[in-house]
């Protein structure tokens, strides 16, 4: 029998250009920036919104741009 181990999440704070900080749990900060734009940005009132994401535990931020219009998203610098 195989045992299969769901992977450690972790919790982030993101915030987003013109929307609103939520806490996601996620088990990389890629993936915290997915979810939160999947489940909180409805409207995005810019072209390129800016993500900031912040590590709970450890208080280490990533930053990403999304292209509203492709769907692109990369790492801000």
């Amino acid at each position: 029998m195989t045992q299969t181990h769901a992977p450690e999440l972790n919790r982030y704070r993101v915030t987003a250009t013109g929307h609103p900080t939520r806490i996601v749990e996620e088990p990389t900060v890629e993936a915290a920036a997915v979810t939160y734009i999947e489940d909180f940005v409805t409207s995005p009132p810019v072209p390129e919104l800016r993500l900031w994401v912040t590590d709970i535990d450890d208080g280490h931020q990533h930053c990403f741009l999304l292209d509203t219009d492709s769907g692109d998203i990369q790492a801000c610098g």
